[in-house]
């Protein structure tokens, strides 16, 4: 089977704060608001198979915002490259109350809407994304962050049908991909199949070609490149192939 992809929970992506020093309270953070298309209460999915990992439910929802973590139910295939199991939260829905710990959830499913709870201005997500299975906070110059925080836009597809109709703030542009963006097809290999290598060079003792025939006109995810190679993935075999043997679809 194909790997399952991490993607971002709506559908429609219009940032309202961004992360680092010109932000204004995600200044320790890789935190990311989002809000939907219009100000409303746009709906937020499972961005992978998962399960409610931790809760946070303040009893004054006015004063304190409310914060779900989901955690794959399996290794995920990331934007970057990383294959392996991410952590998410979600922060503001107010759903909360219902929410129980253990949930589980498939990839697309109805987790919940935008919301305000705390002292948010106005319906949006405030998004965390964390390298593994650990959910929860830990604190950073008095602000709670992620445990194991990581960038959001570097780990997370675009769903195809993903609208962003805003990807700045305050100057700083936030980069993000439709796997289609990524997509590459293999060409001109005069004696096939195309090689794949567990690092970035040609040698025969670093070819590992995981039970894939990379031929003409298979098509592959093109992550990033290292040496003049390209490290990929093609139906659950990942690595390093000769770049000049790639053309973007």
């Amino acid at each position: 089977m194909a790997y399952q992809r991490a993607y971002f929970p709506m559908e429609v992506l219009n940032i309202t704060q961004g992360y680092g020093k010109t932000s204004g309270s995600h200044k320790n953070s890789y935190a990311i608001d989002f809000s939907g298309k219009d100000g409303g209460e746009d709906n937020v999915y499972a961005p992978f198979d998962c399960k409610i990992t931790k809760l946070y439910k303040p009893k004054d929802t006015s004063k304190s915002a409310t914060t779900v973590w989901l955690t794959s139910a399996k290794k995920v295939l990331c934007r970057n490259g990383y294959y392996g199991y991410l952590t998410m939260s979600i922060t503001h829905p107010e759903e909360i109350s219902k929410m129980k710990l253990g949930t589980k959830y498939k990839q697309g499913s109805f987790i919940c809407k935008e919301g305000k709870t705390g002292r948010a201005s106005g319906n949006h997500i405030h998004l965390e994304l964390s390298k593994g299975k650990e959910a929860g906070w830990v604190v950073i110059n008095g602000d709670y962050v992620n445990i194991n925080k990581i960038k959001p836009e570097e780990y997370l597809f675009l769903k195809e049908n993903c609208v962003v109709q805003k990807d700045t703030y305050k100057n700083k542009k936030y980069k993000f991909y439709k796997e289609s963006e990524l997509t590459y097809v293999v060409q001109n290999v005069d004696s096939p199949p195309l090689n794949i290598h567990v690092s970035a060079d040609t040698k025969k003792s670093t070819v590992n070609n995981q039970g894939v025939t990379l031929k003409n006109g298979k098509e592959v995810i093109n992550f990033y490149q290292k040496n003049k190679m390209s490290y990929i993935y093609h139906y659950e075999a990942m690595g390093y192939v000769v770049s000049k043997y790639l053309k973007k679809k």
